[in-house]
């Protein structure tokens, strides 16, 4: 047993009887703790790691899980708050651990990312949380590095899913595809785009990792549906709005520019993020 073990293994000991829960440290007002298994992970999480838990929820003498049962990633600085404060305080790699506190302390919308339970303020509930694996920041970048020369298109594809995780609104997929999308504003005209109609858009365009501007235009007209006019990310964009509208378009590379990207501007397999209003639409006789 190496030094944490046994230093863990002293605390639960001398912990006992000391709180209403046996077996059960008291580690603040309202929380209570105990390990159950010690893993060989040596630094408890820091706020930029991210962390793979288990958490299985139960009100007292229930099943685990029963009232909620989760496993995914997680950035940890976003859960540090209420009962998760004291637990990322102790976890470490490998460790499980019992958590008792009320319903009012845990953090529902960032555990369940979204749903959030009844209030029952009072309610005791225990937690069962285990710390799978833990990411720092270093590691995950090491891992991207060899994907990105690896597997590019899979690289962009957890990309994009990591921005769109880490921004917290609600994207549209267009079909099957990478692009992305959230529109705004009121449609002047409700009828869609046809090949023909001449099309007048605005944009700007920036890299989707670091968020820095490479293509603005305030506007831009072409018939819309010829080709080589614009890039197929900005014809879909165009296609989905409407007159008056305007929209956010996470734009893989495979839509945008490709495994040659922009020279001196933009890496090749880069996902790009554009801002797009449709202007106006100049519909052709035939689409009438």
């Amino acid at each position: 047993m190496n030094e944490r073990k046994w230093f863990a293994a002293l605390v639960v000991l001398c912990a006992c009887g000391r709180s209403p829960y046996a077996g059960f440290k008291q580690v603040d007002d309202e929380t209570f703790l105990r390990h159950h298994v010690l893993g060989e992970g040596e630094a408890a999480p820091s706020d930029e790691d991210s962390v793979l838990l288990r958490v299985r929820v139960a009100r007292l003498g229930e099943d685990p899980g029963s009232f909620l049962s989760t496993e995914r990633w997680y950035l940890a600085r976003d859960l540090r708050r209420g009962a998760m404060a004291p637990v990322l305080r102790r976890i470490h790699e490998g460790d499980s651990m019992s958590v008792i506190a009320p319903q009012r302390r845990w953090p529902w919308k960032e555990i369940s990312l979204g749903a959030v339970p009844a209030a029952m303020d009072t309610v005791m509930l225990r937690a069962e949380i285990a710390l799978i694996r833990l990411r720092t920041p270093a590691m995950i970048s090491a891992e991207m590095s060899a994907l990105q020369r690896s597997d590019p298109i899979r690289f962009e594809q957890q990309v994009i899913a990591r921005w769109i995780a880490e921004d917290g609104r609600d994207w549209q997929r267009w079909g099957t595809s990478d692009l992305f999308y959230r529109m705004s504003g009121a449609a002047r005209d409700t009828a869609r785009l046809h090949a023909g109609d001449r099309a007048t858009v605005s944009w700007a365009g920036e890299r989707l990792i670091e968020g820095t501007a490479f293509d603005e235009r305030p506007t831009f007209s072409w018939r819309f549906g010829d080709s080589d006019q614009v890039i197929k990310g900005l014809e879909v964009a165009a296609s989905l709005l409407r007159p008056g509208q305007e929209g956010l378009f996470i734009i893989p590379s495979a839509m945008a520019f490709g495994d040659r990207g922009v020279p001196g501007t933009l890496e090749p397999h880069s996902p790009v993020l554009y801002r797009v209003a449709l202007i106006d639409a100049e519909r052709t006789t035939a689409n009438h």
